[in-house]
């Protein structure tokens, strides 16, 4: 009997993480999950049973990476690690310096903890894997509208980008995927905006779902999201200083 795959995902008890986790389960996975939100882990336990474990993990605090082992125990091991936990705290040029560095520190510090404790675990192990995380197009260039936000999601791709290189030199069986979902409709955005070329939640949680079994290293979500970002990737900084895009209206 062919032993069951193993998925560890940080941030799925909402939005894109919740659906993805909801479809590795329905595939047949052992799911480990993990959050903050208490009782959506429940509901996911309650729902699933025997397919998923669950760990209430905060990625700003020191012990989260410690937290991270104790599920991959729980579960049996991990063959993929996928990274959805994130924020976006404010959409607009008003919002307090605070929660930009909010904002720095979900997305670019507890990245860097828990992405660096997965590696770990897969360097340790030598085991063969995937290590997955969900970046975002905003991270291809500066967004005047989200400085922090753009930011560092680049910084996520940059460290991504730097575990495949040490990856390779290492000979690790390992694949580290860099997964750009465009503007999706979750609850991470204004409810009372309409955003950029927005998609629908579902589609873009079939194409994480696919990238992350499948992607070599990178994957853009949504067909005219990889041709826009074709055309941004080119444009030289003195063109692009110039161009102010709204991004919602």
């Amino acid at each position: 009997m062919e032993q069951r795959k193993r998925i560890i995902i940080m941030g799925a008890t909402s939005g894109l993480g919740r659906g993805v986790a909801e479809r590795f389960m329905e595939a047949g996975w052992i799911v480990g999950v993990a959050g903050r939100n208490v009782q959506a882990l429940n509901e996911l336990k309650q729902k699933h049973q025997e397919r998923v474990f669950t760990a209430v993990i905060d990625i700003l605090s020191a012990d989260a990476p410690e937290r991270l082992h104790e599920l991959i125990s729980q579960t049996g091991g991990m063959d993929i690690y996928l990274h959805c936990s994130g924020i976006l705290r404010a959409d607009d040029e008003s919002m307090p310096i605070e929660d930009e560095v909010l904002t720095a520190e979900t997305n670019a510090v507890g990245f860097t903890r828990m992405v660096s404790a997965a590696y770990k675990y897969f360097e340790a192990t030598k085991r063969p894997g995937r290590l997955v995380a969900i970046s975002s197009i905003a991270g291809i260039r500066g967004l005047e509208s989200l400085p922090a936000y753009s930011a560092s999601k680049a910084y996520d791709s940059t460290l991504l980008e730097a575990l495949r290189q040490r990856s390779r030199r290492d000979s690790l069986p390992l694949k580290i995927v860099d997964i750009k979902p465009g503007w999706t409709r979750t609850p991470l955005l204004n409810s009372g905006r309409k955003y950029l070329l927005e998609m629908e939640s579902e589609s873009v949680i079939r194409g994480i779902f696919k990238a992350t079994l499948h992607a070599r290293r990178s994957a853009i979500i949504g067909l005219r999201w990889k041709i826009l970002t074709f055309f941004e990737r080119i444009v030289p900084g003195w063109i692009y200083e110039r161009i102010h895009l709204d991004l919602w209206k």
